[in-house]
């Protein structure tokens, strides 16, 4: 672990309110931080990989987002289709009915990187859009290629 770097575990609410604070009031340019839950598998790994978040924009279609879902529950998942004010989103590691809607308002950071196995992978480098591109064209096939991956 770096000496600049500390680990503390809290609630996610708890977490998302000061990531909201510190972009509004500090004007924070970014917050990185260990990302948990498996829904975004293949890609981000739970508690090994990390987010690095901007504060909020206009997302697109192919942006990774975090945005209260719903009253006091966040997701970290890609932008899979904008509906007028509508977005929705879906874990790559989720089945491909399994959606979330949510709006600019509850819109909390984008992802601009990722950090994984010690690595910063830019969302804008090309081995990201390409992975990212491939994986959304795969969309029928991923529950197969999930299983495949879980048991390697």
């Amino acid at each position: 672990m770096n000496l600049n770097e500390r680990s503390v575990r809290v609630n996610n609410h708890l977490f998302i309110q000061e990531i909201k604070r510190m972009f509004n009031e500090k004007g924070k340019k970014s917050v990185t931080f260990v990302v948990r839950g498996f829904s975004m598998r293949p890609f981000i790994e739970h508690e090994r990989d990390k987010v690095i978040l901007v504060p909020p924009r206009r997302p697109k279609v192919g942006d990774v987002v975090l945005a209260e879902i719903a009253k006091k529950r966040y997701a970290l998942h890609r932008v899979i289709k904008i509906d007028g004010d509508r977005f929705i989103m879906q874990g790559d590691g989720n089945p491909t009915r399994l959606t979330e809607t949510f709006t600019m308002e509850d819109v909390v950071g984008i992802a601009e990187a990722f950090v994984r196995k010690g690595k910063v992978v830019p969302v804008t480098s090309r081995k990201w859009r390409y992975y990212s591109t491939a994986w959304r064209l795969l969309k029928p096939m991923r529950r197969i290629l999930l299983a495949i991956y879980r048991r390697i």
